[in-house]
């Protein structure tokens, strides 16, 4: 494989909406969002949404197109995503089915000093029964 990961140009946003359609309906890519992609000679097989605010990100949409997944990729395409965060705290919501697997990647349960910005998403999502945790990626500066 060749794989390569970095920012999507705007202009290939229509086929990533086909993509986010065909494998995970529920995700709608946006041209506000930051939109890393991992390709395989040059072809959209994965994407991570990233919406940044004043003090840390939200990863949002990751997605892994089905006949490549169980190939360990969305361990490679988080952890080259996290290489390009410029900030320092990067959150998500999840499933609990995939705790373990940004677990894995080296976030942690978020348990304090949550910015008020992913709460009040938490609370949106979850609102109607659904499970979310909350996890979060710390930037360690070396």
């Amino acid at each position: 494989m060749n794989l390569t990961v970095s920012h999507l140009d705007k202009l290939r946003l229509p086929l990533l909406h086909k993509l986010y359609k065909a494998n995970y309906p529920s995700g709608k890519p946006k041209g506000k969002e930051d939109i890393i992609a991992l390709e395989n000679n040059k072809i959209i097989i994965g994407a991570v949404r990233i919406k940044t605010y004043e003090d840390c990100h939200f990863l949002t949409g990751m997605m892994i197109i089905e006949e490549m997944r169980g190939k360990q990729l969305g361990n490679y395409l988080i952890n080259e995503t996290k290489k390009l965060l410029s900030l320092n705290h990067c959150y998500c919501l999840c499933d609990p089915q995939l705790t373990a697997f940004y677990l894995k990647n080296n976030f942690t349960l978020a348990k304090e000093s949550i910015p008020h910005v992913i709460t009040s998403k938490y609370e949106r999502y979850t609102h109607g029964g659904k499970k979310l945790d909350i996890l979060v990626y710390k930037k360690h500066n070396n």
